[in-house]
């Protein structure tokens, strides 16, 4: 990296105003030294994730966002995730740069209100056995009952205003709950939601096109107008794809306890799309990682006579 270019990062880098993404893109010092330090950043092994190694474009756009929040590049990358081919960041971190660079004259406050203890350590523990390696997790013991009246409220008063401008949000309210912390620790989860969704209404500046996992996967389907496909490509689609994730194994565990426990009809309005336990459901794009061989096996585990997958039917 040339001299002039380490001075430039390091102009951009030591500055106390907030850098736009035109500005840094504009500057063409600065993207000459972001690109070889995306680069050299993208061919770690331990100090990177999985999914941006070898990706130089990938990790040039989080160092980018790492400088406009002014945070180590490697510490931003460890809470990334590709969702729906999506980049997400962690609600830990998004929490973080709210906090951190929110116009407010204060820290943000929390205040929980609600029988917590309806919830709190009331969880299921499932276990997973795929390729005859078997691990544990959790799931909400409780029902939807017991999640009423159960809320937090978060405050925070911003520069120039006397009064704190405040936001309430129930627990019902929390749709998509992907992560095992919710049966963990439902009151942290849900005052990360809530952060987030008081910073996208009064300070939306400091997160605009900043998302974590969560929203990604409650955004609803595109509609699809493509030309129908021929049976031939339909059965070529129907096979697995092999891109399956940790989320696609908690998806699996959690049919096999409806294929044991509810029978033929459960599993089939679970793989159909129907909600699951944990909150989650299946979409096409599950249904295909997770493969017909998988749903043979889940079809024979809830007593079905016939466990041949229909490469026509509505699960594909």
């Amino acid at each position: 990296m040339s001299d002039q270019n380490e001075t430039a990062l390091a102009e951009y880098s030591g500055s106390n105003v907030p850098m736009s993404t035109t500005a840094l893109m504009l500057d063409t010092a600065v993207m000459d030294s972001v690109m070889k330090f995306a680069e050299m950043m993208s061919s770690g092994k331990s100090t990177i994730p999985q999914h941006l190694r070898g990706n130089t474009a990938d990790c040039a756009a989080v160092v980018l966002q790492a400088m406009q929040w002014k945070m180590n590049p490697y510490a931003v990358a460890q809470k990334t995730h590709f969702v729906n081919n999506q980049i997400g960041y962690e609600a830990q971190l998004v929490n973080a740069v709210i906090t951190s660079l929110a116009p407010t004259r204060d820290r943000i406050h929390y205040g929980w209100y609600g029988d917590w203890t309806k919830v709190i350590g009331k969880f299921n523990i499932r276990t997973s056995d795929k390729d005859g390696k078997k691990s544990e997790y959790r799931v909400p013991g409780w029902s939807m009952a017991d999640e009423d009246g159960l809320g937090v409220r978060v405050w925070a008063t911003l520069k120039g205003e006397e009064e704190p401008r405040v936001l309430d949000l129930l627990l019902a309210q929390a749709r998509v709950r992907n992560s095992p912390l919710w049966a963990d620790d439902p009151r942290q989860q849900l005052a990360y939601l809530a952060i987030k969704r008081w910073a996208r209404l009064y300070t939306p500046d400091v997160i605009l096109g900043v998302y974590t996992p969560d929203e990604f996967e409650g955004q609803p389907s595109m509609k699809d107008i493509t030309p129908k496909a021929t049976p031939s490509e339909v059965a070529a689609a129907a096979r697995p794809t092999g891109q399956r994730t940790e989320r696609h194994d908690v998806l699996i565990s959690e049919l096999e306890f409806v294929a044991k426990e509810g029978g033929q009809e459960a599993l089939a309005k679970a793989w159909a799309g129907g909600k699951l336990a944990n909150g989650d459901s299946l979409s096409a794009a599950d249904r295909k990682a997770i493969g017909a061989a998988e749903l043979n096996r889940l079809k024979a585990m809830a007593g079905a006579e016939d466990v041949t997958p229909n490469e026509g039917g509505s699960h594909e």
